[in-house]
């Protein structure tokens, strides 16, 4: 049009900016806000409108700002644009400041104000007392028959897991739209009530709303929640009576269902099924099998992945290198670590992390400290990550040096996840009294309370090193739904330090409280084995089979020719 000579007026520029947003294109969008300049469009609140809501779409924020700021005169429709590009990037006061403003003007807030206002209370769970003044103020003026305005109170409750005001609020809307069931259902699979979410569709069905694919989508997340099969076929069912199943969006979806259920099988059906596989339904499916436990099966895949025109992304890297962990493929690792360097992808903080943890679990702990070095901005899922790879190799003092050094930062606060793998490399390495200070600290100095984890690593550190009287007294402080659970580490460590009698006496307890678990007969047997005392463990081992027991073999894996 420009090359034609046309130069369009007030009404071309706000459509090519809505273009400019939706690719997220600033640069062409930085071209067109010129040529308004030159065309003397900068006085124009139409056009400058749509402008500021161009960088507030791309991100950015500064720049539309400073375009509001220098607007000679403001419409209500420009106040909104920006409280909405501040809701957008979840900076709540900031919208909050802009809609005192603007009441110190005289103008009043509209329907789509508010609405503006909750778009930025999901940020934060502080932000939820700025959505209920919102609300109140929606009632207050009328806007509660809104269907827009109630919409978003209904789904910023959703969001925060409040569903009994959200069903509240569902029950009292004389109108209803798609979005209003999806935003309820939405609710239900946050707080994990998926029979609510099965029920909410058929109500919606019975209503005659055609269910569309956020619909869907909330449908497959409750199925996952359940993890049984048949609910998996029978979603899969409506699926393909509505249409949906071929849905790009859904298939990646349905077969994590499958994956989440058990039925690796139908997974691979949904996925063969589909002609045109993207990134998603790639990724998707090696993930299934990872989980599933079939790691080599989702390394083979991802070689197909690469054969393909389709480029893995940084999840699709993540899982994979988590399948060469738990197959113990180094060779495979180290090509995907190569195609990290190559795709510029090193930089990525989860991708750092998968790194780290997959070279630990094959065996190369000084490459992944390498990594971990390397790394510009440490997350405490990394820093986890590292101290477990030493307390899994039976460095116990590089672990603790490691974790000083964390809390010397200061910059992360240690979590129970983190201690557990402290307390883990103090228990591999015998450090006792450092494990002992560890488990004080954790309570005293970080309020961490300690769970079932902590207690098994503490009960494994004080048996490992023989200290089995102090091990019943630290077991019998702790609370009683922890205290079974702790027992068969303490047997194990009997056997280590060929304590017969203190093996025998955990054994009965043992016995008595799980009478099928095959692993305790199969530790007692071995205690007993260790001090040449066969004719008990033949009497042990006709004991698993009298009463019909089955050993589980053990597996190990090594990796020939790559």
């Amino acid at each position: 049009m420009l090359r034609s000579g046309v130069h369009g007026d007030g009404l071309t520029f706000p459509f090519v900016a809505k273009a400019c947003a939706k690719l997220r294109c600033v640069r062409e969008g930085r071209k067109l806000h010129a040529q308004s300049l030159l065309m003397g469009f900068q006085g124009n609140p139409f056009v400058q409108t749509s402008l500021m809501d161009m960088y507030s779409k791309c991100y950015y924020l500064s720049d539309a700002r400073q375009l509001f700021d220098e607007m000679p005169s403001r419409s209500l429709v420009a106040w909104n644009c920006m409280i909405s590009a501040y809701g957008q990037d979840f900076q709540i006061n900031k919208s909050f400041e802009l809609l005192n403003e603007l009441r110190a003007l005289g103008l009043r807030p509209t329907s789509s104000t508010c609405v503006s206002l909750v778009s930025g209370c999901a940020g934060s769970v502080a932000a939820i007392m700025h959505g209920l003044s919102v609300h109140c103020y929606g009632v207050k003026v009328g806007f509660h028959s809104d269907l827009r305005f109630s919409n978003s109170i209904l789904s910023m409750y959703a969001w925060f897991g409040h569903v009994d005001y959200a069903c509240s609020l569902f029950d009292s809307m004389e109108e209803k739209s798609i979005v209003t069931w999806t935003a309820m259902a939405g609710g239900f699979v946050r707080v994990g009530d998926s029979m609510k979410v099965f029920d909410l569709f058929n109500q919606m069905r019975s209503a005659y709303v055609n269910p569309d694919s956020a619909a869907f989508i909330n449908l497959i997340y409750a199925g996952i929640l359940t993890g049984k099969p048949l609910i998996a076929c029978a979603i899969h069912s409506v699926l393909i009576n509505s249409g949906f199943d071929q849905k790009v969006d859904i298939a990646p979806l349905l077969v994590t269902l499958y994956s989440k259920c058990g039925e690796l099988m139908s997974a691979q059906e949904v996925f063969d099924s589909m002609r045109d596989k993207d990134v998603f339904l790639w990724t998707s499916m090696i993930s299934g099998y990872v989980q599933g436990g079939l790691s080599s099966e989702a390394l083979v895949l991802f070689d197909q992945l690469l054969s393909s025109n389709i480029k893995p992304n940084k999840v699709t890297i993540v899982t994979v290198l988590s399948a060469c962990a738990d197959s113990g493929s180094l060779n495979f690792g180290e090509k995907i670590e190569d195609y990290v360097m190559e795709n510029g992808l090193q930089s990525d903080l989860r991708v750092q992390t998968a790194l780290i943890y997959m070279y630990c679990r094959c065996g190369k702990i000084e490459r992944a400290k390498d990594i971990f070095d390397g790394a510009y901005a440490k997350d405490i899922t990394m820093w986890s990550t590292m101290i477990k790879g030493y307390a899994c190799h039976g460095k116990g003092r590089e672990a603790l040096a490691l974790f000083e050094e964390m809390q010397r930062e200061e910059t992360i606060k240690p979590d129970a996840i983190l201690f557990i793998e402290v307390l883990l490399a103090c228990s591999h390495s015998g450090l006792v009294e450092e494990g002992l200070q560890c488990f004080i600290s954790m309570q005293k100095d970080y309020g961490v309370e300690p769970n079932i984890e902590h207690y098994l690593c503490m009960v494994d550190l004080l048996a490992r090193a023989g200290y089995f009287s102090y091990a019943l007294r630290f077991i019998n402080n702790m609370p009683i739904q922890a205290r079974n659970q702790v027992l068969a580490p303490l047997l194990s460590a009997c056997r280590t330090h060929h304590d017969n009698q203190f093996g025998e006496l955990v054994s009965e307890q043992l016995f008595k409280l799980k009478p099928w678990n095959t692993g305790n007969y199969v530790l007692m047997s071995n205690v007993y084995a260790s001090l040449g005392k066969w004719k008990e463990v033949i009497g042990l081992r006709n004991l698993i089979n009298r009463r019909g027991l089955i050993k589980q073999p053990g597996w190990s894996r090594i990796e020939l020719n790559s």
